[in-house]
Protein backbone atom coordinates (compact mmCIF):
# COMPACT_ATOMS: atom_id res chain seq x y z
CA UNK A 1 0.00 0.00 0.00
CA UNK A 2 1.22 3.38 -1.32
CA UNK A 3 1.16 6.43 0.87
CA UNK A 4 1.55 9.60 -0.96
CA UNK A 5 3.18 12.97 0.93
CA UNK A 6 0.15 14.71 0.20
CA UNK A 7 -2.28 12.10 2.18
CA UNK A 8 0.45 12.04 5.10
CA UNK A 9 0.53 15.79 5.38
CA UNK A 10 -3.79 15.73 5.12
CA UNK A 11 -3.61 13.09 7.83
CA UNK A 12 -1.63 14.87 10.44
CA UNK A 13 -2.73 17.87 10.11
CA UNK A 14 -6.58 16.82 10.74
CA UNK A 15 -5.44 15.15 13.61
CA UNK A 16 -3.82 18.80 14.90
CA UNK A 17 -7.43 20.40 13.89
CA UNK A 18 -9.21 17.63 15.54
CA UNK A 19 -6.98 17.82 18.71
CA UNK A 20 -7.20 22.03 18.87
CA UNK A 21 -11.08 21.65 18.45
CA UNK A 22 -11.72 19.22 21.55
CA UNK A 23 -8.96 21.73 23.17
CA UNK A 24 -10.92 24.54 22.59
CA UNK A 25 -14.29 23.43 23.49
CA UNK A 26 -13.53 22.43 26.41
CA UNK A 27 -11.60 25.52 27.27
CA UNK A 28 -14.68 27.31 26.50
CA UNK A 29 -16.63 24.94 28.48
CA UNK A 30 -14.41 26.11 31.36
CA UNK A 31 -14.08 29.53 30.97
CA UNK A 32 -17.93 30.27 30.46
CA UNK A 33 -19.00 27.31 33.36
CA UNK A 34 -21.27 26.08 30.78
CA UNK A 35 -20.96 22.45 29.82
CA UNK A 36 -23.48 22.58 26.55
CA UNK A 37 -22.46 25.65 24.54
CA UNK A 38 -24.36 24.81 21.07
CA UNK A 39 -27.29 22.35 20.97
CA UNK A 40 -25.59 20.29 18.75
CA UNK A 41 -23.25 18.95 21.98
CA UNK A 42 -26.56 17.67 23.24
CA UNK A 43 -29.85 18.48 21.58
CA UNK A 44 -32.32 16.89 24.03
CA UNK A 45 -30.62 18.28 26.80
CA UNK A 46 -30.63 22.25 25.15
CA UNK A 47 -34.21 21.36 25.12
CA UNK A 48 -34.78 21.20 28.58
CA UNK A 49 -32.35 23.70 29.49
CA UNK A 50 -34.28 26.19 27.15
CA UNK A 51 -37.86 25.12 28.82
CA UNK A 52 -36.40 25.34 32.06
CA UNK A 53 -34.82 29.09 31.40
CA UNK A 54 -38.23 30.48 30.00
CA UNK A 55 -39.36 29.04 33.34
CA UNK A 56 -37.16 30.42 35.80
CA UNK A 57 -37.71 34.13 33.64
CA UNK A 58 -41.98 33.38 33.64
CA UNK A 59 -41.42 33.29 37.16
CA UNK A 60 -39.64 35.98 37.46
CA UNK A 61 -42.00 38.11 36.48
CA UNK A 62 -44.57 36.05 38.78
CA UNK A 63 -42.86 37.05 41.94
CA UNK A 64 -42.56 40.53 40.82
CA UNK A 65 -46.38 40.46 40.36
CA UNK A 66 -46.25 38.48 44.08
CA UNK A 67 -44.62 41.56 45.45
CA UNK A 68 -46.79 43.94 43.87
CA UNK A 69 -50.54 42.37 45.02
CA UNK A 70 -48.78 41.64 48.41
CA UNK A 71 -48.12 45.74 48.86
CA UNK A 72 -51.11 46.53 47.42
CA UNK A 73 -53.35 44.15 49.37
CA UNK A 74 -51.37 45.04 52.78
CA UNK A 75 -52.00 49.25 51.67
CA UNK A 76 -55.77 48.31 51.40
CA UNK A 77 -55.97 46.85 54.38
CA UNK A 78 -53.95 49.28 56.94
CA UNK A 79 -56.63 51.87 54.82
CA UNK A 80 -59.47 49.55 55.82
CA UNK A 81 -58.40 49.60 59.26
CA UNK A 82 -58.02 52.83 59.48
CA UNK A 83 -61.76 54.04 58.25
CA UNK A 84 -63.00 51.50 60.75
CA UNK A 85 -61.94 53.71 63.29
CA UNK A 86 -63.02 56.53 62.33
CA UNK A 87 -66.31 54.95 61.83
CA UNK A 88 -65.91 53.86 65.36
CA UNK A 89 -65.36 57.73 66.77
CA UNK A 90 -68.60 58.91 64.18
CA UNK A 91 -70.30 56.09 66.04
CA UNK A 92 -69.81 57.83 69.59
CA UNK A 93 -69.72 61.29 68.18
CA UNK A 94 -73.75 60.30 67.00
CA UNK A 95 -74.55 58.64 70.17
CA UNK A 96 -73.51 61.88 72.14
CA UNK A 97 -75.23 64.21 69.70
CA UNK A 98 -78.35 61.79 70.41
CA UNK A 99 -78.25 63.52 73.72
CA UNK A 100 -81.62 65.04 74.84
CA UNK A 101 -80.31 67.82 77.03
CA UNK A 102 -78.28 69.17 73.90
CA UNK A 103 -78.84 72.22 72.33
CA UNK A 104 -78.38 72.87 68.20
CA UNK A 105 -75.18 75.00 69.84
CA UNK A 106 -74.06 72.44 71.34
CA UNK A 107 -74.69 69.69 68.11
CA UNK A 108 -72.69 72.39 66.34
CA UNK A 109 -69.52 72.07 67.74
CA UNK A 110 -70.34 68.11 67.40
CA UNK A 111 -70.80 68.40 63.89
CA UNK A 112 -67.48 70.75 63.29
CA UNK A 113 -65.73 66.90 64.97
CA UNK A 114 -67.97 64.79 62.78
CA UNK A 115 -66.63 67.19 59.03
CA UNK A 116 -63.13 66.74 59.96
CA UNK A 117 -63.22 63.34 60.41
CA UNK A 118 -65.45 63.06 57.10
CA UNK A 119 -62.27 65.01 55.22
CA UNK A 120 -60.22 62.30 56.75
CA UNK A 121 -62.53 59.53 55.53
CA UNK A 122 -62.33 61.13 52.22
CA UNK A 123 -58.34 61.03 52.41
CA UNK A 124 -58.25 57.43 53.39
CA UNK A 125 -60.68 57.14 50.09
CA UNK A 126 -58.77 58.82 47.92
CA UNK A 127 -55.38 56.78 49.06
CA UNK A 128 -52.96 56.19 46.78
CA UNK A 129 -49.94 53.67 46.47
CA UNK A 130 -46.32 54.30 45.63
CA UNK A 131 -47.20 54.50 41.70
CA UNK A 132 -49.41 57.09 42.44
CA UNK A 133 -52.35 55.74 41.73
CA UNK A 134 -55.63 55.64 43.87
CA UNK A 135 -56.50 52.22 45.19
CA UNK A 136 -60.03 52.61 45.68
CA UNK A 137 -60.71 54.67 41.79
CA UNK A 138 -60.91 51.27 39.56
CA UNK A 139 -59.33 51.35 36.26
CA UNK A 140 -59.50 55.30 37.17
CA UNK A 141 -56.25 55.17 39.59
CA UNK A 142 -55.03 58.69 38.26
CA UNK A 143 -57.70 60.89 38.97
CA UNK A 144 -59.41 60.96 43.07
CA UNK A 145 -62.58 58.88 43.09
CA UNK A 146 -63.92 60.97 46.01
CA UNK A 147 -64.54 64.73 45.00
CA UNK A 148 -66.65 66.98 46.32
CA UNK A 149 -69.56 67.97 44.57
CA UNK A 150 -71.27 71.76 44.28
CA UNK A 151 -73.06 71.35 47.46
CA UNK A 152 -70.62 69.86 49.29
CA UNK A 153 -71.72 66.61 49.06
CA UNK A 154 -68.73 63.85 47.58
CA UNK A 155 -69.35 61.67 45.03
CA UNK A 156 -67.52 59.09 43.15
CA UNK A 157 -65.87 59.66 40.02
CA UNK A 158 -64.01 56.07 39.68
CA UNK A 159 -65.18 52.96 37.95
CA UNK A 160 -66.39 49.36 39.03
CA UNK A 161 -63.25 48.09 37.59
CA UNK A 162 -61.63 45.74 39.41
CA UNK A 163 -58.00 44.85 38.83
CA UNK A 164 -56.44 41.31 38.70
CA UNK A 165 -52.81 40.09 38.78
CA UNK A 166 -51.63 36.63 37.79
CA UNK A 167 -49.55 35.11 40.24
CA UNK A 168 -48.75 31.40 39.03
CA UNK A 169 -49.50 29.82 35.81
CA UNK A 170 -52.88 29.61 37.30
CA UNK A 171 -53.76 31.62 39.93
CA UNK A 172 -54.70 35.31 39.67
CA UNK A 173 -56.10 37.45 42.29
CA UNK A 174 -57.85 40.36 42.85
CA UNK A 175 -55.53 43.63 44.31
CA UNK A 176 -58.01 46.02 45.17
CA UNK A 177 -61.75 46.74 45.38
CA UNK A 178 -63.25 49.52 44.15
CA UNK A 179 -64.97 52.86 46.52
CA UNK A 180 -68.38 52.04 45.01
CA UNK A 181 -68.48 48.85 46.28
CA UNK A 182 -66.56 49.11 49.72
CA UNK A 183 -67.72 52.97 50.48
CA UNK A 184 -70.87 53.38 48.12
CA UNK A 185 -72.97 50.47 47.80
CA UNK A 186 -73.99 50.25 51.49
CA UNK A 187 -76.82 48.59 51.92
CA UNK A 188 -79.53 50.95 53.68
CA UNK A 189 -81.42 49.80 56.91
CA UNK A 190 -84.04 51.79 56.23
CA UNK A 191 -85.88 53.11 52.37
CA UNK A 192 -83.11 55.90 51.50
CA UNK A 193 -82.96 58.65 48.77
CA UNK A 194 -80.14 60.19 46.77
CA UNK A 195 -80.85 63.92 45.44
CA UNK A 196 -79.05 65.28 42.79
CA UNK A 197 -79.27 67.81 39.85
CA UNK A 198 -80.34 67.53 36.04
CA UNK A 199 -76.72 67.77 34.24
CA UNK A 200 -78.88 69.55 31.38
CA UNK A 201 -79.64 72.43 34.20
CA UNK A 202 -79.07 75.68 32.71
CA UNK A 203 -78.92 77.44 36.02
CA UNK A 204 -76.73 77.69 39.53
CA UNK A 205 -78.73 74.90 41.22
CA UNK A 206 -77.73 72.70 44.13
CA UNK A 207 -79.48 70.54 46.51
CA UNK A 208 -78.48 69.14 50.12
CA UNK A 209 -78.22 65.38 50.82
CA UNK A 210 -81.44 65.76 53.05
CA UNK A 211 -83.05 63.64 55.39
CA UNK A 212 -85.85 61.15 55.86
CA UNK A 213 -88.48 63.43 58.45
CA UNK A 214 -91.79 61.33 58.21
CA UNK A 215 -90.78 57.38 58.16
CA UNK A 216 -94.48 56.57 57.41
CA UNK A 217 -95.03 58.69 54.99
CA UNK A 218 -91.80 58.11 53.10
CA UNK A 219 -92.46 54.63 53.38
CA UNK A 220 -95.68 54.81 51.69
CA UNK A 221 -94.61 56.52 48.47
CA UNK A 222 -90.95 54.53 48.00
CA UNK A 223 -89.83 53.73 45.57
CA UNK A 224 -90.98 56.11 43.63
CA UNK A 225 -89.19 59.45 42.83
CA UNK A 226 -89.44 62.99 42.87
CA UNK A 227 -88.74 65.54 40.29
CA UNK A 228 -88.79 69.06 41.32
CA UNK A 229 -89.03 71.65 37.99
CA UNK A 230 -88.37 75.23 38.11
CA UNK A 231 -91.51 76.95 36.58
CA UNK A 232 -90.98 80.44 34.23
CA UNK A 233 -91.54 83.15 36.75
CA UNK A 234 -94.99 83.98 35.34
CA UNK A 235 -96.40 80.84 36.20
CA UNK A 236 -97.64 82.29 39.62
CA UNK A 237 -98.58 86.28 40.73
CA UNK A 238 -96.65 88.25 41.31
CA UNK A 239 -93.90 87.22 38.88
CA UNK A 240 -91.09 85.01 40.68
CA UNK A 241 -88.97 81.67 40.98
CA UNK A 242 -91.43 78.51 41.87
CA UNK A 243 -91.43 75.08 41.22
CA UNK A 244 -93.80 72.20 41.07
CA UNK A 245 -92.61 68.58 42.60
CA UNK A 246 -93.82 65.68 40.33
CA UNK A 247 -93.66 62.06 41.17
CA UNK A 248 -91.62 60.12 38.49
CA UNK A 249 -93.33 57.28 37.78
CA UNK A 250 -97.24 59.14 36.38
CA UNK A 251 -95.42 62.69 36.84
CA UNK A 252 -98.94 63.57 38.80
CA UNK A 253 -98.11 66.19 41.35
CA UNK A 254 -97.13 65.51 44.96
CA UNK A 255 -99.22 66.48 48.11
CA UNK A 256 -100.33 69.80 45.80
CA UNK A 257 -97.05 70.90 45.56
CA UNK A 258 -97.66 73.10 42.28
CA UNK A 259 -95.81 76.68 41.50
CA UNK A 260 -94.71 76.66 44.75
CA UNK A 261 -92.54 79.97 45.50
CA UNK A 262 -88.81 79.10 45.81
CA UNK A 263 -86.17 80.83 48.17
CA UNK A 264 -82.94 80.26 47.70
CA UNK A 265 -81.86 77.65 50.69
CA UNK A 266 -85.17 76.89 52.57
CA UNK A 267 -86.24 73.65 53.24
CA UNK A 268 -88.90 71.65 50.81
CA UNK A 269 -90.94 68.64 52.57
CA UNK A 270 -92.41 66.06 50.29
CA UNK A 271 -93.23 62.79 50.68
CA UNK A 272 -91.75 62.10 53.85
CA UNK A 273 -88.44 63.68 53.07
CA UNK A 274 -86.75 67.23 53.51
CA UNK A 275 -84.03 69.31 51.47
CA UNK A 276 -83.33 72.39 50.39
CA UNK A 277 -82.17 73.68 47.16
CA UNK A 278 -80.08 76.33 46.95
CA UNK A 279 -78.57 78.96 44.01
CA UNK A 280 -80.55 80.50 41.11
CA UNK A 281 -82.34 78.08 39.21
CA UNK A 282 -83.68 78.71 35.49
CA UNK A 283 -86.93 77.77 33.81
CA UNK A 284 -86.54 74.11 32.85
CA UNK A 285 -84.34 73.64 35.49
CA UNK A 286 -84.81 70.18 37.52
CA UNK A 287 -83.81 68.50 41.00
CA UNK A 288 -84.09 64.40 41.13
CA UNK A 289 -85.08 63.12 44.33
CA UNK A 290 -84.07 59.22 43.29
CA UNK A 291 -85.43 56.27 45.48
CA UNK A 292 -82.50 54.08 46.34
CA UNK A 293 -82.12 50.80 48.82
CA UNK A 294 -78.22 51.67 49.28
CA UNK A 295 -76.73 54.78 51.14
CA UNK A 296 -72.80 55.44 50.40
CA UNK A 297 -70.87 56.50 53.69
CA UNK A 298 -70.13 60.00 53.04
CA UNK A 299 -73.77 60.28 52.57
CA UNK A 300 -74.48 59.38 56.20
CA UNK A 301 -71.59 61.69 57.53
CA UNK A 302 -72.91 64.44 55.39
CA UNK A 303 -76.50 64.20 56.56
CA UNK A 304 -75.83 64.02 59.90
CA UNK A 305 -73.20 67.18 59.50
CA UNK A 306 -76.47 68.96 58.00
CA UNK A 307 -78.72 67.84 60.89
CA UNK A 308 -76.47 68.53 63.82
CA UNK A 309 -76.04 71.99 62.02
CA UNK A 310 -79.44 73.17 61.33
CA UNK A 311 -82.17 70.89 63.38
CA UNK A 312 -83.43 73.61 65.78
CA UNK A 313 -84.60 72.86 69.42
CA UNK A 314 -88.03 72.81 68.95
CA UNK A 315 -90.15 69.16 69.16
CA UNK A 316 -90.60 68.87 65.46
CA UNK A 317 -87.02 69.06 64.58
CA UNK A 318 -86.26 67.21 67.30
CA UNK A 319 -88.33 63.76 65.81
CA UNK A 320 -86.25 64.45 62.71
CA UNK A 321 -83.27 63.91 64.71
CA UNK A 322 -84.62 60.58 66.49
CA UNK A 323 -84.97 59.86 63.22
CA UNK A 324 -81.55 60.89 61.63
CA UNK A 325 -79.48 59.91 64.98
CA UNK A 326 -81.37 56.21 64.77
CA UNK A 327 -80.65 56.23 61.05
CA UNK A 328 -77.23 57.25 61.15
CA UNK A 329 -75.95 54.19 64.22
CA UNK A 330 -77.65 51.75 61.73
CA UNK A 331 -75.91 52.46 58.50
CA UNK A 332 -72.71 53.26 59.88
CA UNK A 333 -72.98 49.73 61.80
CA UNK A 334 -73.97 48.13 58.38
CA UNK A 335 -71.28 50.10 56.24
CA UNK A 336 -68.58 48.44 58.98
CA UNK A 337 -70.06 44.95 58.22
CA UNK A 338 -69.10 45.32 54.78
CA UNK A 339 -66.00 47.03 55.57
CA UNK A 340 -65.48 43.58 57.60
CA UNK A 341 -66.64 41.20 55.23
CA UNK A 342 -64.01 43.06 52.72
CA UNK A 343 -61.08 42.58 54.76
CA UNK A 344 -61.79 38.95 55.77
CA UNK A 345 -61.98 38.70 51.73
CA UNK A 346 -58.85 40.95 51.62
CA UNK A 347 -56.74 38.33 54.19
CA UNK A 348 -57.88 35.29 52.25
CA UNK A 349 -56.49 36.89 49.21
CA UNK A 350 -53.45 37.65 51.14
CA UNK A 351 -53.01 33.64 52.11
CA UNK A 352 -53.10 32.76 48.80
CA UNK A 353 -50.31 35.21 48.11
CA UNK A 354 -48.10 33.77 50.44
CA UNK A 355 -48.96 30.22 49.88
CA UNK A 356 -47.86 31.09 45.91
CA UNK A 357 -44.86 33.20 46.92
CA UNK A 358 -44.18 29.96 48.96
CA UNK A 359 -44.89 26.90 45.95
CA UNK A 360 -42.81 29.73 43.82
CA UNK A 361 -39.40 29.94 46.30
CA UNK A 362 -39.68 26.07 46.04
CA UNK A 363 -40.57 25.04 42.65
CA UNK A 364 -37.36 28.08 42.01
CA UNK A 365 -34.95 25.45 44.09
CA UNK A 366 -35.79 22.57 42.05
CA UNK A 367 -35.84 24.14 38.26
CA UNK A 368 -32.15 25.89 39.19
CA UNK A 369 -31.19 22.77 40.63
CA UNK A 370 -31.96 20.21 37.46
CA UNK A 371 -30.83 23.35 35.29
CA UNK A 372 -27.52 22.85 36.96
CA UNK A 373 -27.04 19.57 36.17
CA UNK A 374 -27.89 20.16 32.64
CA UNK A 375 -25.97 23.03 31.86
CA UNK A 376 -23.11 23.27 34.67
CA UNK A 377 -20.13 22.02 33.87
CA UNK A 378 -17.92 19.72 36.49
CA UNK A 379 -14.63 21.42 36.27
CA UNK A 380 -13.20 18.85 37.97
CA UNK A 381 -13.67 16.02 34.95
CA UNK A 382 -13.00 19.09 32.61
CA UNK A 383 -9.95 20.36 33.80
CA UNK A 384 -8.94 16.59 33.43
CA UNK A 385 -9.77 16.21 30.28
CA UNK A 386 -8.28 19.47 29.34
CA UNK A 387 -4.90 17.69 30.20
CA UNK A 388 -5.46 14.95 28.87
CA UNK A 389 -6.83 16.70 25.27
CA UNK A 390 -3.53 19.13 25.65
CA UNK A 391 -1.14 16.41 25.76
CA UNK A 392 -3.18 14.57 22.70
CA UNK A 393 -2.95 17.61 21.14
CA UNK A 394 1.27 18.21 21.97
CA UNK A 395 1.39 14.34 21.01
CA UNK A 396 0.00 14.93 17.62
CA UNK A 397 1.65 18.26 16.85
CA UNK A 398 5.10 16.32 17.57
CA UNK A 399 4.36 13.30 15.59
CA UNK A 400 3.49 15.25 12.57
CA UNK A 401 6.84 17.59 13.18
CA UNK A 402 8.53 14.05 12.60
CA UNK A 403 6.92 12.46 9.57
CA UNK A 404 7.23 15.44 7.86
CA UNK A 405 10.70 15.04 7.94
CA UNK A 406 10.60 11.79 6.63
CA UNK A 407 12.22 11.10 2.91
CA UNK A 408 14.16 8.68 0.86
CA UNK A 409 16.74 11.68 0.46
CA UNK A 410 17.42 11.34 3.86
CA UNK A 411 18.51 7.48 3.94
CA UNK A 412 21.13 7.99 1.07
Amino acid sequence: MRISTQQIFTTGLNQIMDNQAAVNKTQQQVSTGRKVLTPADDPIAATKILQLQQDLAQRDQYDRNITAAENRLKLEEATLSSVTEQMTRLQELTVKAGGGALTLEDRQYIAAEVSQIQNSLVDLFNTRDPNGEHIFAGFKGKEPPFQPGPSGRYEYQGDEGQRFLAIGASTTVATGDTGKKLFVDIPAVKNSFTTSVNPLNTGDVQVSAGFVVKEDDYAEFYPDDLIVTFNPESAVSPPGPNYTIRRASDNRIVEGKANQPYGDGNSIVAAGVEFKILGQPKSGDEVLINSSPKQSITDTVFRLTEGLNTLADNPEDSATLDILIEDTLNNLAAAQTSISEVRSDIGARLNTVENTKNLSADVRIVSREVLSKLSDVDFAEAVSRLSQQTFLLEAAQQSYTTISRLSLFNQL
